[in-house]
């Protein structure tokens, strides 16, 4: 627990970079899942194919890990 307003305020920082990292990472997410249930619904597996190609396993684990919820 913080033992003055300088810990609280460097605790408070830590806390509102850490939700705005997720909230950012949640949102890249969001539209590269986006750009996949695109590529699929115009044109197919091969287009689906060509958009997760340019997504790291990183990204691609991280919309499998969405699309469970």
């Amino acid at each position: 627990m913080a033992r003055n307003l300088d810990e609280f305020a460097n605790d408070l920082t830590t806390v509102t970079q850490q939700i705005v990292q997720a909230a950012t990472q949640n949102a890249r997410t969001t539209a590269q899942a986006r750009a996949l249930y695109q590529a699929a619904a115009t044109g197919g597996e091969d287009a689906v194919r060509a958009a997760a190609s340019h997504m790291s396993t990183a990204d691609l684990q991280a919309i499998k890990k969405q699309l469970e919820r």
